[in-house]
Order: C-alpha cells, then sequence, then structure tokens
C-alpha cells in the first residue's frame, strides 16, 4: 500500500470513531449532563459532515466547503457549552468576539461557497478554533481566581478540549499554503492532524462513558 493509499485508509477511522463516541453517548443519554450531551450531539454532527463530505466530493470534485460549514457549527455548539454551562460570567467580550467570529465564518461561507480549490481562501477554521482556545482558557482563569471553587466540575473535558483545538489551530494556521502546495509536504501536515483529530474522538468517547457510567451509578444507588 502507498503512503497516499494508507492516509485515504486511515480515515476511514473518522467515522468509525465517531459511530463509538454516538453509540455511547445514545446508550447512556438520559443518564448523561447536558455538557456530555451536547458532546454526543457534536459527535453526531462530525460524523454527518464526514459521511456528506466524502459523497460532495464525489460529485462535485471539491468539497472545502464542509470545512467552514463544519467551522461554524463546531463554533455553535462548543461557545454554547461554555457559555451556559463551563463560564460563570457572562463576559461581554467574549461574547461579542464570539458573535462577531460567527458572522465571519456566515459570511465565509456564501463568498466561497462556490470556490475552485485554486480560489478558496478561507480563515473560518482558524478562527473557530482560535475561540474555542479562548473560551477555554478563560475556564482555567475564571477557576483560578474563584477561591471558593472546590471541584473544578468539566476540568478534564476543558483539557481535552483545550489541549486538541490548541494542536488543531497550529495545523489550520497554514491551511490556504497546505491546500494549493503541491509538494508532498502538505500530506503529512494533513496526517498529523488526522491522528490528533482521532485521539480527540477516543477521548471524548471516554468522557462521555465515563459520565455516563457514574452517573448511572450514583442514581441507581
Amino acid at each position: 500500500m502507498s503512503f497516499y493509499g494508507f492516509i485515504d485508509t486511515l480515515t476511514l477511522l473518522a467515522p468509525a470513531l465517531l459511530l463509538l463516541g454516538i453509540a455511547a453517548g445514545a446508550y447512556y443519554f438520559k443518564s448523561l449532563d447536558r455538557a456530555h450531551k451536547t458532546i454526543t450531539i457534536y459527535l453526531l454532527v462530525a460524523l454527518i459532515a464526514d459521511l456528506m463530505s466524502r459523497g460532495y466530493v464525489v460529485i462535485y470534485e471539491n468539497n472545502l466547503v464542509f470545512i467552514l460549514l463544519f467551522s461554524l457549527l463546531e463554533l455553535i455548539l462548543f461557545s454554547s457549552l461554555y457559555f451556559t454551562l463551563f463560564l460563570r460570567k457572562r463576559n461581554p467580550f467574549l461574547i461579542g468576539l464570539t458573535a462577531a467570529g460567527t458572522l465571519f465564518i456566515i459570511w465565509e461561507l456564501f463568498s466561497l461557497k462556490f470556490a475552485s480549490v485554486e480560489q478558496f481562501q478561507s480563515y473560518s477554521k482558524v478562527v473557530d478554533t482560535f475561540l474555542i482556545v479562548l473560551l477555554s482558557v478563560s475556564f482555567f482563569f475564571e477557576k483560578i481566581r474563584d477561591k471558593n471553587s472546590q471541584v473544578w466540575e468539566f476540568f478534564q473535558l476543558n483539557s481535552i478540549i483545550l489541549l486538541f483545538f490548541s494542536l488543531n489551530l497550529l495545523f489550520f494556521l497554514p491551511i490556504n499554503f497546505l491546500i494549493n502546495e503541491t509538494s508532498n509536504l502538505k500530506f503529512y501536515f494533513w496526517l498529523g492532524n488526522l491522528a490528533v483529530t482521532l485521539i480527540f474522538y477516543l477521548l471524548l468517547t471516554r468522557e462521555i462513558w465515563k459520565n455516563g457510567m457514574t452517573r448511572k451509578q450514583l442514581r441507581s444507588g
């Protein structure tokens, strides 16, 4: 098998791991807290986007629009997670920045939806990942400043989100270069991003399973 064939085969692990996470979420859904229910929905959205983009590229030979669409849905889901559950204080600056980022992604979505590969110059994924990193860092600072907080609820889940999106941001900063670069270098970047994404899906699945099992045991006990 060639290197490119290996990468192509490895991408099939993404929907498989997403299905695993969704199955865990569905099994424990009634027992999950709101945060882990949101994460389950996120995995479902990621699976639908993954499958649709695979079909779309077969028909139109270009599925880059799904980067924009998924960035928008990802930002909406994670910002709602932080503003409604993780962050106790409603910071007007963060809310305004997130709203501006959302509007920017919507603008790019309509502006670039018919763009060719050569014309595709997008910053939506960078905006999306940067804002999620900013929200997760804000969570840590809020907890550090709260001297009365003895239990850091969602600490581990937030750590996973922060680590993944920080790495994701590094991968997507040169996205316009990677899309149009003709050398083999870009495939190593995509392979690295794929590996990080697969680990992220596994860790989210583990968090869903742990949360569901723990809360179910507490209810039954």
